[in-house]
């Protein structure tokens, strides 16, 4: 009498077997929040050189000195609407970059270099430019923090911080 009031899922011996079947349907629901990795596919650094050039075998550090330099170089450029000399003529959408700075950013806004977070060369290459002299040319990828600062119809001195990342293309005569 007893085992027919007890419900079946009640007995221990079904206890356990509906713990182990809960158990076995959650490990698979947890295991799919783990995905898997993919390499992703970069083209080899000799695939990105010019034609002509050759990859330096031990790549030499570029100087933050150097580094500093071409940043502001840019900055400056910005500052006096002279940024066009400076991109180069693949850059993407060149033509829209300066005609959206040209209708957007106020006349009076001037862009400050605050620091440079970091530098990472990207490719070093040997190269003969047009003058014939053959130089080292190094890809640098540049962080860094700007401040663009102007003043808002209201008469309000604006500062707008932003984190830049510009890649460079320096060259140097070889000696």
């Amino acid at each position: 009498m007893n085992d027919i009031a007890t419900p079946h899922f009640a007995r221990p011996q079904w206890r356990s077997l509906l713990a182990l079947a809960t158990l076995l349907v959650a490990l698979p629901v947890q295991g799919q929040e783990f995905r898997q990795l993919n390499r992703i596919a970069t083209p080899s650094a000799a695939q990105k050189l010019p034609p002509g050039a050759r990859p330096l075998a031990s790549p030499r550090p570029v100087s933050a000195e150097r580094i500093e330099g071409a940043v502001k170089s840019i900055a400056a450029a910005w500052n006096t609407q002279q940024l066009g000399g400076l991109l180069a003529d693949n850059f993407n959408d060149k033509s829209r970059l300066l005609d959206s700075l040209n209708a957007a950013v106020p006349r009076d806004a001037t862009l400050r270099l605050l620091s440079i977070q970091a530098a990472q060369t990207l490719v070093q290459y040997s190269q003969t430019g047009a003058d014939g002299v053959p130089a080292t040319y190094s890809r640098v990828s540049v962080t860094a923090r700007t401040q663009l600062e102007y003043t808002d119809g209201k008469g309000a001195a604006q500062r707008l911080d932003g984190t830049n990342e510009m890649i460079l293309l320096l060259r140097e005569p070889q000696s």
